[in-house]
């Protein structure tokens, strides 16, 4: 199929959609729906409507777009949404990621009087979730600077995360990718907790699929850090994984109780933003506790002790690690912005980063 021809004919429907003389409508099938590839999202909703034909050979390639990723704020509402598609044998297949956000309220799944308890309410997303057979991703997102007044309406997000991951592990979903967002300001007046739902009683069989786990949680306190370290102990099969925290949090912590060896046999890809550690030795037993496997790895605005990096550099580039790419972006030593300029003294071209040890490295200052 020409490319141009097809762009050609979109942008003849798109400027003349309504006109009787178009036989765009008795064109083959097959050219129809390769026409629908190449369209624009809003000319393709218009698109569909312009004939049987047109709406019938377009339909797989729309719910492919359309429907990969559902949004919802867990409430009554957005649940009869969930279950529309997820009932639907066309849509159900196409949908590979639930996106939990919250409402412009700053609400997440308020409950409506017809749901006499919590239990039913958790129960119905069990069963919706269950019957997304191809949705495998999830994302949790503190998506604006809001949250619930005490006694209010609805949900903290730690309480949604509770209900997903609960429901993943009872329906014994394959969740290969999950994250927790929580990049903005929320209060902690409400005391969140994550900690209220045991890993130890579900955590294997939800985390026992995982390939990509993202915790951005710059406001973890240690029984949070406690309860991710626990949440990534019990993803024996991760293959990426991405941390952001805040300097106050005990970074340390959390290496320290990763760094044995299997903890994370499979790790590929690592990634940590945000995170201040007393001694680059922690961030370096973590490292060669997976040295094996790890072949990509970022750092940024890392902070470490004087001469920390130095270290560190050294460690990557003995020999051991098989690494392809190691960034640093705005890394720092004590509290201030690690300078690149006189870089020789890091000795990188015969003992750091060795071409035969490491692919590239890509240095960026701010």
């Amino acid at each position: 199929m020409n490319f141009f021809l097809i762009k050609s004919t979109t942008r003849q429907f798109s400027m003349d959609t309504l006109s009787h003389v178009s036989g765009i409508h008795s064109l083959p099938v097959e050219l129809l729906a390769d026409i629908a590839k190449f369209t624009e999202s809003p000319d393709l909703c218009a698109f569909r409507l312009t004939c049987r034909a047109m709406y019938q050979s377009s339909l797989y390639h729309f719910a492919q777009t359309f429907v990969h990723t559902l949004k919802t704020d867990l409430s009554p509402k957005s649940l009869s949404r969930v279950k529309e598609a997820a009932n639907d044998e066309i849509f159900c297949p196409c949908v590979r990621k639930l996106e939990i956000v919250r409402n412009s309220n700053g609400c997440l799944g308020p409950l409506s009087p017809d749901i006499t308890s919590k239990g039913t309410y958790i129960q119905a997303w069990r069963d919706v979730m269950k019957r997304l057979v191809n949705c495998q991703s999830f994302e949790l997102r503190n998506s604006t600077y809001t949250t619930p007044k005490t006694g209010g309406d609805g949900i903290i997000l730690d309480e949604a995360t509770g209900l997903i991951l609960e429901a993943i592990a009872t329906e014994h979903i394959p969740m290969e990718s999950f994250s927790i967002d929580i990049t903005k300001y929320r209060s902690r007046a409400h005391q969140d907790n994550l900690t209220q739902f045991g890993i130890t009683t579900f955590g294997i069989p939800a985390f026992s699929h995982l390939r990509e786990l993202s915790l951005a949680i710059p406001d973890a306190e240690s029984g949070t850090i406690d309860w991710m370290a626990k949440t990534i102990q019990c993803a024996k099969s991760l293959k990426k994984l991405t941390i952001l925290f805040s300097y106050k949090c005990e970074s340390t912590s959390l290496l320290s109780q990763l760094s044995s060896v299997g903890c994370l046999p499979e790790l590929e890809e690592l990634t940590f933003s945000r995170m201040s550690l007393e001694s680059s030795a922690a961030l370096a037993i973590f490292l060669y506790s997976i040295q094996n496997s790890l072949r990509r790895v970022t750092f940024s605005f890392v902070q470490l002790e004087l001469g920390g990096w130095r270290s560190i550099l050294r460690e990557l580039g003995g020999g051991v690690y098989q690494l392809d790419s190691v960034n640093l972006h705005s890394v720092l030593e004590v509290d201030k912005l690690l300078s690149f300029r006189r870089i020789p003294e890091y000795k990188t071209a015969r003992m750091s980063l060795r071409q035969e040890t490491i692919s590239s490295i890509s240095i960026v200052l701010r």
